[in-house]
């Protein structure tokens, strides 16, 4: 199912893609990417009014495992 969201004023597409998929990773922002041609052109920050294709991920998003901290000295 597909959702298209209208950019508000200070919108950022990592912050877009979190709100709608609890991820963020770069592979699936630059999917969202994909999906939108032209988008990128805007920047960082999204002018308001800009209509963005939010379909379903193709493929479930995997968290990244969180490594230990690793300490030189004690």
């Amino acid at each position: 199912m597909m959702s298209i969201y209208v950019t508000k004023m200070f919108d950022r597409l990592d912050r877009i893609v979190y709100a709608r998929y609890g991820s963020a990773n770069n592979r699936l922002v630059e999917w969202v990417l994909e999906q939108n041609d032209g988008i990128e052109l805007y920047g960082i920050v999204l002018p308001m009014g800009v209509s963005i294709n939010l379909p379903e991920p193709p493929v479930k998003v995997a968290a990244v495992p969180v490594l230990p901290q690793l300490f030189l000295w004690d």
